[in-house]
This record gives C-alpha cells, sequence and structure tokens, in this order.
C-alpha cells in the first residue's frame, strides 16, 4: 500500500497581510488546525479547486514551531484517491480560523508594536472581550497590557472578519473602550483566498500553486509543506500602555515528489 506521508518543515515563509501599521515577531509556540487539503488540476474563480480531490479530513492541529525541519508531523490523507496519470499544480487548504499562540519570551525575538514597545501574549479571559469570548472572538481585537512584567502565556487568536465586516479594536483590557476598522488580508505565497469571512465562518480556505506540477504515477507520493513562524504574528501600539496581537495568515509552500 502506498503510504502518503505530510512532512511539515519551519521555513520562514509567513507573510504580512494588510495591517501595514503593525509590527512582526516569531512565535515561540504557533498551533494551526488543518481541516482539509485537496489536490486540483487547476484554479477556477476564487478558491475553487478544479478536479478536486480531496486527500485529508478531520481536525489536525500541528505546533509548527515546535517542528524540526524535515519531522514528520503525521500523516493525513489517502493517496489511493489519485487516479494515475492526472496532473496536478494546485491545492486547497482549509484551515480553523482560530490559532494557540505564544510569544517568545527570549530577548531579541519578542513581538513588539510598531512603536516599539514589547507586546506579549495572555491567557484567554471572557473579562477581555466587550460580551464574552465565544461572542466576540472574530469580531474584537482583544488588547493586553505591554511590558517585560510576566512571562508570556499560551493564547487563542482568531483570523478577524474580514472583507465587508467590521472589526472592533479594544482599546482597553477590558474592552470598555473601542475603535472599529475594516479588517483586510492578502498574501504572498497564496493565489487566492476567501475573501469575505464573516462570524458564520469557522473556516478559512486558501489556494496554493504546487512549487511544480505533478503527475501522478506508482511511486509513492511525498508531500512537503513548508511554514515558518518568523513573522506569524503581529502587534499594534493602541495607547502608551496597551496593544492589540493577531496572527498572520499561514502561507506555506507545498511540493510533491
Amino acid at each position: 500500500m502506498i503510504i502518503f506521508r505530510l512532512i511539515f518543515t519551519t521555513i520562514l515563509l509567513f507573510s504580512l497581510t494588510t495591517n501595514v501599521y503593525a509590527a512582526l515577531g516569531k512565535a515561540a509556540v504557533y498551533k494551526v488546525t488543518m481541516k482539509k487539503v485537496a489536490l486540483c488540476t487547476g484554479k477556477g474563480s476564487g478558491t475553487t479547486c478544479l478536479g478536486e480531490v480531496v486527500i485529508g479530513t478531520g481536525s489536525k492541529e500541528v505546533d509548527v514551531a515546535s517542528v524540526n525541519a524535515g519531522a514528520v508531523a503525521g500523516s493525513f490523507g489517502n493517496p489511493a484517491l489519485l487516479p494515475l496519470g492526472v496532473t496536478y499544480t494546485h491545492m486547497q487548504v482549509t484551515i480553523d480560523r482560530k490559532f494557540t499562540v505564544k510569544t517568545s519570551d527570549t530577548a531579541g525575538e519578542m513581538l513588539k508594536t510598531d512603536d516599539g514597545d514589547v507586546c506579549r501574549t495572555v491567557a484567554n479571559a471572557d473579562a477581555q472581550y466587550a460580551t464574552d469570548e465565544d461572542t466576540d472572538k472574530y469580531t474584537h481585537k482583544r488588547a493586553v497590557d505591554e511590558g517585560t512584567g510576566s512571562a508570556s502565556a499560551e493564547t487563542r487568536v482568531y483570523l478577524m472578519n474580514h472583507g465587508t465586516n467590521n472589526v472592533t479594536t479594544c482599546a482597553a483590557t477590558d474592552c470598555s473602550s473601542t475603535g472599529t476598522t475594516t479588517s483586510g488580508s492578502s498574501c504572498t505565497y497564496c493565489e487566492a483566498m476567501k475573501s469575505d469571512l464573516d462570524s458564520n465562518d469557522t473556516e478559512h480556505v486558501l489556494i496554493y500553486a504546487l512549487t511544480k506540477p505533478y503527475t501522478v504515477t506508482t511511486k509513492s507520493p511525498k508531500v512537503t509543506m513548508k511554514f515558518g513562524t518568523a513573522e506569524a504574528l503581529s502587534a499594534s501600539d493602541v495607547t502608551g500602555t496597551v496593544c492589540n496581537i493577531w496572527a498572520e495568515e499561514p502561507v506555506f509552500t507545498a511540493t510533491i515528489e
């Protein structure tokens, strides 16, 4: 039986979103949940996967920051679905909008805001939101205290609503004062992404071109998906002592050979 392996390696490939005013930083923990992976014979309109063959479904969480280059993170798919002789050029990736992250406490790797202040992740609490986390997770950017007074903690961050949907930026750690902005995003390495996320969307869909076309043969295929965390988080100064943190779009390259 052919073994279909997903090999996750860490290279520095996370791209900027349109939040160009923000500062970028490395994540000590960056967990992304893969929901579906499909191969495509081409890309149609938007994120349409032509000739789609789904090779993996489920819910697989991978801590990108903890995986050493070349380490096998796990299997995710069934190659028996790939018909011999067909050539695939793209990959469609569906991910959960929730990420579990932690900023680095190492000197030189700390996440800093656009004005140079240290911004660290803290544990989630409903009190940080206007209503609570479940209600506001896609619509509100939490605020945290700036500075190095305490160590970073793992926290859940979410891809914000974008497109025609406004996002609320909390300007206080209890979100008692806010600002409103329209959030958008773009990616350098993907060819298309879901253009309009609202609160009914729990997943995000992206289309990537394979590094080279792959034609199915009897040889055991190996899919290498390269991730990175050097620019995985963004932070922006809100007031003199408060900052926002959010995840950047997870961009990576995929090779099949």
